[in-house]
């Protein structure tokens, strides 16, 4: 048996080409996808230089006039609470020295008046029993 090699060689041969062509079509979708990174990325850089960045520093300027803002409105909530507290605490104060110059006054008025009563009034202070009740008790 004289073993051919002819065909097992062609086969290998084929092989082998087929390996190498592989190889070399990896490696240029390989060089192309990092080609395409590269494009990639420095478009993305060019919009963020372009578009984002300014963007960015007026969001961060508003923020920054927000905070100010903010941080006045909380001052002026402040002083306009302690001048309420002040304007409340003088009312409670005006309040109970008008009822404590009041009060004796009304007194006397309440006792005049249930003494005019008193002496104007019609009605008599004894009870009378009408006729019907006296025959009843008889």
């Amino acid at each position: 048996m004289n073993p051919d090699l002819h065909t097992t060689n062609t086969w290998l041969a084929i092989l082998a080409v087929a390996g190498a062509l592989q190889s070399l079509l990896l490696l240029a979708t390989a060089i192309g996808l990092f080609r395409m990174y590269r494009r990639t990325a420095s478009a993305l850089e060019a919009l963020e230089q372009r578009h984002l960045a300014p963007i960015s520093a007026r969001a961060s300027l508003i923020m920054d006039d927000l905070q100010d803002v903010t941080a006045r409105a909380r001052r002026l909530d402040d002083a306009v609470r302690g001048k309420l507290q002040g304007l409340d605490l003088a009312a409670k104060v005006a309040r109970d020295v008008v009822v404590d110059r009041l009060w004796p006054v009304l007194g006397i008025a309440r006792a005049v008046g249930a003494g005019v009563r008193a002496f104007t009034d019609k009605t008599p202070t004894h009870v009378t029993v009408p006729d019907r009740t006296i025959r009843a008790i008889r």
